[in-house]
C-alpha cells in the first residue's frame, strides 16, 4: 500500500494546500510545515510522504546542505521492516540519484561522502533489479573531477554498456552529461552524441537548450561560425527569461565573446545579473559569476562596459564576481585534491581565445577610439610633431582631395588635448584650421558648435582673419543664419580670397537652407576655378551637376560629361562622378543603371571611405526599390563596418537597418530582430522618417519568430511614426498588422483597438482592399470572442463598405473586386461557425462558396466541408464525401488537403472501431503516400 493512503485528513489538506503554494521557498517552507505536522502526529507514512515532498521542492532552489537530511532519512525508509510498496521506493530512489547530485555541488561535503554516497545508489539499485546507469554516470563524473580520464572513459564504457530502464535519467539529459565528459578530450564525439537532442529529436525539462548552449561552445572553438550562431540564437530564445538555465546562459554568453561580440555579451548580461544570488548550486554560482567578470572585463577593454553597475563602479564588480567564482573553485579544488575545476574554469574564461574583431554585427558601438591612427588602407599614418606641419598637411590633402584626409582628422580628434597649447600665432592659426575642418565629426550639434568657438577663439589669437572668418560661418550654419555666413563669404571674395569664400558657400548649399543651392554650389565652383584649386574646382562641378540633377537631368549629365576627362585620375571624383549618375539613373526610374553605376562606384580604387558612404547607402536604397534583398546584405554589411571603424552611431543605424531587412526577407528573423531593435531608438532621434519602415520590418522578424507580443509593439511603433509623417495608408496597414499580432497574442482588446484604427485610416486612405481587411478582422475578432452572429453579420456587411469605398474614390473592378472576395468572405465566416459548434451552418456557407468558384479552390472547398462533418464525427456524411475528395486531390496535387483529408477520415473511422481502415486511407493518402497526378 501506497503510504500517501495511510495519512490522517488533517494531514493531505495541509499537503494538498502546499502543493498550490509558488515553486521555490515558499513552497519549501509549506511542505516543512506539513512535516512539522507529521512529526507532532508521530506518522511514518506522514513523515514519509512530507520527506518526499519537501525534497521535491528543494529540487527549485538554490542547493542546501540540509536537504542531505532528508534523503538521508528516505534512505533509512528503504529498510525491509517499512515494508514500502514498489512505487514508494522508486521514489525514493530517485532523490538518492539527487543527493548524489547535490553532495557534488556541495564543496563543503568531503570526497568519502560522495564516493558512499555513489556506492550506495548502487547498493541499493542492485538490490531493487534496476541497472546502474546513473550510478556509472556519476562515477564518471568523479573520475573527472579528480583528473582520471582513464576513469573517464572506464565509466563512460559501462554507462552506455548498460542498459535502460525505468530508473534511468531521460535520453536527452544522458547524452548531455556524455557530451560534457568528452568536452575537452573528444569534441568531436560530444556533438555526435548531442546530435540528435539539438536537431529536435529528444527533449525534456532541460532539453534542447542546454545542449544547444554546449553546441554553439563546440562548434566556435571549431571555427564552424555559422552553425555555432544558429545554435546560439535557439538556445538562448529558450534560456533568456529562465533563472535555472543561468548554466546555458553563461555559455551563451562565453560564445558571443568567441566570437567577438562583447557588445551583445554586456548587454545581454546586465539584465540578468541579478540572477546570481538566486542560483541554484554552488557550482552554478561559480561558472555564472566568472562568465560575467569575465564579460564586464572584456567590454571594458573595448569600451563598451557601463561606468557602473548598480551604483558601484564596473571594475570592482568585475572584480568581485572573479573572487566569488576562485573562492568556489578553491573549495571544490581542495575537496577533490586536484586542480580540475579551477583549470576548467580559467580554460572557458581565458582572455586570449577572445577575438577583438567581432564576427557578428555589432548592435552598438564602442566609447573608445582605436589606439593607434592609420589609414583604412591598412597603413599607419605618418602624422608630423610639429602642429604647423601637421595643418599644413592637411590643408593640401584638403586641395588635392587625397583619401587619408579624413584619417588625419581622426587622428586629430584623438590627440588634439594630448599635445601641448599653442605658442606661436602661426600654431594658434594651425589649430583653429584644424578644430574647424574636424568639428563636423566631433559629435553632437552642441560639440560640433563648442569646437568651432574654440576655431574661433583660436583664429582670434592669431590674427588669423580668413580663418576667423571661416569658424563664425561655419557656426553660423550650424545655427541656422545663413545670411550672417554668406555675407562673410562675401567680404572673403572681395578680400582677395576665393576658395575661401567658396567653403563657405558649399558650406550653405550642403547643410542650409538656401533658396537656390544649385546657383550656390555653382559659384562655389567658380570660386575655386578663380583660387586657381583646380581639383576643388572640378569638384565643385560634380557638386553642382548633383544640386542640379532633379530639376535638369540633361544639363546635369553635360555638365558631368564635360569633367569626365579631367577626374580620371583622381579616385575621389571618380567615385562621385558615378555616384551622380545612378542618382540621374534612379530618378529617371532606371534602377538597373543606377545600380551598375553605384557598383562601378565602389569598384574604384584607392579612393576616401568616406566617398564609398553614400555610395554604399545609395545602393542598399536601391536594392531595396528593386526588392533584391539577397544582394543586399554585403553593402549592408559593408556600411556596417565603415559605421563601426568611424564610431559613427547614426551610420551604424542605417546600415542595422539595411542588414535587418536583408536578414528578414532572407528568412533570417532572429539575426533581423536584433539589429533593427539596436537601429531603432537611435533612428527615432536622428532620423525619424525611419522609424516607421524600420518598425514594419521589425514586426515582420518578430512574427516570424513568434513574439507576437513584441510584434505587435513594433507595428504599433510604426503606425504612429507613419501618422507623424502623413503617410495614413502605411499607418492604416501597420495597424492592421498590429492588431493581427495582439490577436496572436491573445490580447484581444488592443487587437480590437487596432483593428478599428485600420479601418479608419484605409478609409481616410481609401484604400478599399486594405479597408476590407481590417472590416473582416475586426468581425472576426468580435466573432470568436463573444458575439458570433454579430460577428458574422459584420463579417458579411463588409464586401457592401467596400463597394460603397470604390465608389466615393472611383475605384473600379480591376483594382478590386467584391466577386473574388466574395467566396473568401464566406469561407472565413464557415470557419469560425465551425469552431463555435455550427457545423450545419459552416458547410452551408462553403457550399455558397464553391458556387462562386471553379477548379482547385472549389475542391479545395468541398474538402473542407467534409473535413468539418468528420471533425463533428458525422460518419455517414463524411466518409462518401471524403472518399470521393480524396482520389481528386490527388489528382491534382493538393497535397495539403489531402493529407488534411486522409487525416480527418482516418481520425474518425479509428473513432468508430474501423482501425485497419483508418491505417489503409493513411498509408494510400498521408503525407508519405506515393501519389501519382
Amino acid at each position: 500500500m501506497r503510504q500517501w493512503d495511510q495519512v490522517s485528513p488533517e494531514f493531505a489538506e495541509v499537503s494538498v494546500e502546499a502543493d498550490s503554494a509558488p515553486v521555490g521557498p515558499e513552497q519549501v517552507r509549506a511542505h516543512e510545515a506539513a512535516l512539522r505536522l507529521a512529526q507532532q502526529h508521530g506518522s511514518f507514512a506522514e513523515e514519509f510522504v512530507a520527506r518526499l515532498d519537501v525534497t521535491q521542492a528543494q529540487y527549485h532552489v538554490p542547493g542546501d546542505p540540509r536537504t542531505l537530511t532528508h534523503f538521508a532519512w528516505l534512505r533509512q525508509a528503504l529498510a525491509p521492516e517499512r515494508g514500502l510498496d514498489q512505487e514508494d521506493r522508486d521514489a525514493v530512489l530517485w532523490r538518492l540519484k539527487w543527493a548524489v547530485d547535490l553532495i557534488e555541488d556541495l564543496p563543503e561535503v568531503p570526497l568519502a561522502s560522495l564516493v558512499a554516497a555513489i556506492d550506495d545508489v548502487e547498493e541499493v539499485f542492485r538490490a531493487d533489479g534496476y541497472h546502474l546507469r546513473p550510478v556509472h554516470a556519476a562515477r564518471a563524473r568523479l573520475a573527472r573531477d579528480l583528473g582520471d580520464p582513464e576513469g573517464v572513459e572506464r565509466e563512460l564504457a559501462a554507462w552506455l554498456a548498460e542498459p535502460r530502464d525505468s530508473r534511468s535519467d531521460c535520453e536527452a539529459c544522458e547524452r548531455r552529461g556524455q557530451a560534457r565528459l568528452l568536452r575537452e578530450t573528444d569534441p568531436e564525439r560530444a556533438l555526435e552524441v548531442i546530435a540528435p537532442t539539438v536537431a529536435g529529436e529528444l527533449t525534456c525539462g532541460e532539453e534542447p537548450r542546454t545542449s544547444l548552449g554546449l553546441d554553439a561552445a563546440l562548434r566556435v572553438e571549431r571555427g564552424e561560425v555559422d552553425a555555432a550562431v544558429s545554435s546560439f540564437r535557439r538556445a538562448w530564445h529558450l534560456a533568456e527569461g529562465d533563472p535555472k538555465a543561468a548554466d546555458t546562459v553563461a555559455e551563451c554568453l562565453r560564445v558571443l565573446l568567441r566570437l567577438g561580440n562583447a557588445d551583445r555579451a554586456v548587454d545581454l548580461l546586465l539584465p540578468r545579473l541579478a540572477w546570481l544570488e538566486e542560483l541554484r548550486t554552488p557550482y552554478t554560482r561559480m561558472d555564472f559569476a566568472m562568465t560575467a567578470a569575465h564579460v564586464l572585463e572584456r567590454a571594458a577593454v573595448v569600451g563598451l562596459a557601463p561606468d557602473e553597475v548598480d551604483g558601484r563602479p564596473t571594475a570592482e564588480v568585475a572584480a568581485e564576481l572573479r573572487r566569488t567564482a576562485d573562492d568556489i573553485a578553491a573549495a571544490f579544488d581542495a575537496r577533490f585534491g586536484t586542480t580540475v575545476v579551477s583549470d576548467a574554469l580559467a580554460r572557458d574564461h581565458d582572455d586570449a581565445r577572445v577575438p577583438t574583431e567581432p564576427t557578428l554585427p555589432p548592435t552598438r558601438l564602442p566609447d573608445t577610439e582605436p589606439e593607434a591612427a592609420t589609414s583604412r588602407r591598412g597603413r599607419r599614418l605618418e602624422v608630423p610633431s610639429d602642429l604647423v606641419e601637421r595643418a599644413a598637411l592637411v590643408r593640401q590633402g584638403m586641395l588635392d582631395l587625397e583619401p587619408d584626409v579624413d584619417e588625419h582628422l581622426k587622428a586629430w580628434r584623438r590627440d588634439r588635448d594630448a599635445g601641448p597649447e599653442p605658442t606661436t600665432p602661426e600654431e594658434w592659426s594651425a589649430r583653429a584650421f584644424l578644430d574647424r575642418v574636424s568639428a563636423q565629426d566631433t559629435g553632437a550639434p552642441d560639440a560640433h558648435r563648442a569646437r568651432l568657438l574654440e576655431a574661433a577663439e583660436s583664429a582670434r589669437r592669431a590674427g588669423d582673419d580668413v580663418e576667423l572668418a571661416r569658424a563664425e560661418a561655419e557656426a553660423a550654419v550650424l545655427a541656422g543664419d545663413e545670411a550672417t555666413a554668406l555675407a562673410l563669404a562675401d567680404r572673403l571674395d572681395a578680400e582677395g580670397h576665393p576658395g575661401e569664400a567658396a567653403g563657405i558657400w558649399r558650406r550653405v548649399a550642403y547643410f542650409g537652407r538656401p533658396d537656390d543651392p544649385a546657383a550656390l554650389m555653382a559659384r562655389s565652383a567658380e570660386g575655386y576655378a578663380r583660387a586657381g584649386q583646380h581639383r576643388r574646382h572640378l569638384l565643385g562641378e560634380v557638386e553642382t551637376a548633383l544640386a542640379i540633377g532633379p530639376a535638369d537631368p540633361a544639363a546635369a549629365a553635360a555638365r558631368l560629361d564635360a569633367v569626365e576627362p579631367e577626374v580620371a585620375d583622381i579616385p575621389v571624383l571618380r567615385v562621385m562622378l558615378h555616384d551622380v549618375r545612378a542618382r540621374l539613373a534612379r530618378h529617371a526610374g532606371d534602377l538597373e543603371g543606377a545600380e551598375a553605376q553605384l557598383r562601378a562606384a565602389l569598384a574604384v580604387d584607392g579612393g576616401p571611405e568616406r566617398a564609398r558612404v553614400p555610395v554604399l547607402l545609395l545602393l542598399c536604397d536601391v536594392l531595396v526599390d528593386r526588392n533584391d534583398y539577397e544582394p543586399l546584405e554585403r553593402p549592408a554589411a559593408d556600411v556596417v563596418a565603415v559605421a563601426t571603424a568611424d564610431r559613427d552611431p547614426v551610420l551604424l543605424a542605417h546600415g542595422q537597418r539595411f542588414l535587418g531587412l536583408a536578414y528578414v526577407e532572407t528568412g533570417r528573423p532572429a539575426e533581423a530582430a536584433e539589429l533593427l531593435e539596436a537601429a531603432l531608438p537611435v533612428l527615432r532621434e536622428h532620423t525619424p522618417a525611419l522609424v516607421g519602415p524600420v518598425g514594419w520590418a521589425l514586426g515582420n522578424s518578430l512574427v516570424g519568430l513568434g513574439q507576437f507580443a513584441a510584434a505587435r509593439t513594433a507595428f504599433a511603433t510604426a503606425a504612429t511614426s507613419f501618422e507623424a509623417e502623413e503617410r495614413t495608408l502605411e499607418a492604416g496597414h501597420a495597424q492592421w498588422r498590429a492588431g493581427n499580432a495582439a490577436w496572436d497574442a491573445e490580447d484581444t482588446e488592443a487587437a480590437a483597438s487596432h483593428f478599428d484604427a485600420a479601418v479608419e485610416r484605409s478609409r481616410a486612405a481609401g484604400e478599399v482592399p486594405l479597408h476590407v481587411e481590417a472590416l473582416r478582422s475586426r468581425a472576426a475578432l468580435r466573432a470568436d470572442t463573444g458575439d458570433l452572429r454579430a460577428g458574422i453579420a459584420e463579417l458579411d456587411a463588409a464586401i457592401g463598405a467596400g463597394v460603397a469605398l470604390a465608389a466615393e474614390t472611383g475605384v473600379d473592378e480591376e483594382q478590386w473586386d467584391p466577386e473574388v472576395v466574395e467566396p473568401h468572405v464566406l469561407r472565413q465566416g464557415a470557419h469560425l461557425l465551425a469552431r463555435h459548434g455550427d457545423v450545419d451552418g459552416a458547410v452551408e456557407r462553403l457550399a455558397r462558396a464553391e458556387a462562386l468558384v471553379g477548379a482547385e479552390f472549389e475542391l479545395a472547398l468541398h474538402t473542407e466541408g467534409a473535413v468539418m462533418l468528420a471533425d463533428d464525427d458525422r460518419l455517414g456524411e463524411a466518409e462518401p464525401r471524403l472518399r470521393e475528395v480524396l482520389p481528386r486531390l490527388a489528382a491534382t496535387r493538393l497535397d495539403g488537403p489531402r493529407v488534411d483529408a486522409a487525416g480527418a477520415l482516418a481520425r474518425l473511422l479509428d473513432r468508430h472501431g474501423r482501425g485497419e481502415e483508418a491505417e489503409q486511407v493513411w498509408a494510400q493518402f498521408g503525407p508519405e503516400a506515393q501519389v501519382i497526378g
